[in-house]
């Protein structure tokens, strides 16, 4: 709640104002694209949070299939404590930045999902 709720309503809404998206029918889809499942790791809330790496995995995996499993990729694995231990140590200088360019690689996969191409 402490480190989640800075920027995330206890519903797992987002804040458009500070352009931070919302979980729900939207975490899971961070999966799809190549970076997202690190990025999920990254976001200070995250990585800069005093949880364990077990422990941020465990809230991580509950996150996802809380707010977001109709989302979740068909090949989902959750997360683990010793995947999540490197991923923690580096996180991105620009979040938005590269929240961004996920956002646009997820529309681009739903673009391509609803065309067929």
């Amino acid at each position: 709640m402490i480190n989640c709720q800075g920027c995330h309503l206890p519903d797992g809404s987002g804040n458009p104002e500070r352009q931070v998206p919302a979980f729900p029918g939207q975490l899971g889809k961070f999966l799809w694209v190549p970076g997202g499942r690190e990025y999920l790791v990254q976001v200070p809330g995250s990585a800069l949070s005093g949880l364990s790496d077990d422990g941020l995995a465990g809230v991580l995996n509950w996150m996802l299939e809380t707010f977001s499993p109709n989302e979740l990729p068909a090949d989902f694995k959750p997360y683990t404590g010793a995947e999540l231990h490197e991923w923690r140590q580096s996180p991105p200088v620009d979040v938005g930045g590269v929240r961004q360019g996920l956002l646009d690689r997820i529309e681009q996969q739903e673009a391509q999902k609803r065309t067929g191409i």
